[in-house]
């Protein structure tokens, strides 16, 4: 999605959570979202111009994530009301979603619609990102999907797993003068600048 929390409509959310919350923490939730303002920054300063804002949820606010995803849960839900029935063969044209975030993926026997999806989206004003928008072809006769990158890591386990050993491996070599030369950093900082800036990098996503 494009600038997703700052397109939510504050109406809709509220209506939205309407039916899923109790009055005392919808009443909160309003005023959290009222009277919020925006300054400029021009050229790395600060111009003391701030404007009321009435479209969405304010960067930063630990809130935000948990009422976008509600906002995005609730539109593809419509999506799916909107998509063919299914039949006996395929199930339905786009039969699953994955949503991360701002990040869904569409899962189906066919390539989805985004068009239509767009127009669904639309009365949310939720806007598609059509330039980072991918369509990948999961076959066993095909080998690019392997390469497919999906939050941070490659679909094919052996080829993100090979991919995590190189960045590490690389992180590793940019810290030569941390383990090498003779420094007055102690043993633990070192293994804990280890434990953060390599092994992290290693795992990252790994189950085991």
């Amino acid at each position: 999605m494009s600038a997703a929390f700052d397109t939510i409509n504050r109406s809709q959310i509220l209506d939205i959570l309407k039916t899923v919350i109790k009055e005392d923490e919808l009443r909160i939730i309003r005023f959290l979202l009222s009277n919020t303002k925006i300054n400029t920054k021009i050229n790395g300063s600060s111009k003391a111009m701030p404007f009321m804002s009435n479209v969405g949820t304010p960067q930063g606010d630990s809130l935000s994530p948990a009422l976008f995803t509600i906002y995005l849960e609730n539109a593809l839900r419509e999506i799916q009301t909107t998509l063919p029935e299914p039949n006996s063969s395929y199930g339905r044209e786009i039969p699953s979603e994955i949503a991360y975030a701002d990040d869904v993926d569409f899962i189906g026997h066919d390539y989805a619609n985004i068009a239509k999806i767009q127009e669904t989206l639309e009365k949310y004003q939720l806007k598609v990102n059509t330039d980072k928008t991918e369509f990948t072809l999961l076959s066993k006769s095909e080998e690019d999907w392997e390469k497919v990158k999906k939050v941070g890591s490659l679909i094919d386990d052996n080829e993100d797993i090979e991919r995590r050993k190189q960045l590490s491996s690389t992180a590793l070599s940019r810290l030569n003068n941390l383990w090498l030369k003779d420094n007055k950093i102690k043993t633990p900082t070192k293994i804990h600048l280890y434990k953060s800036l390599v092994k992290s990098i290693l795992l990252y996503d790994c189950s085991t």
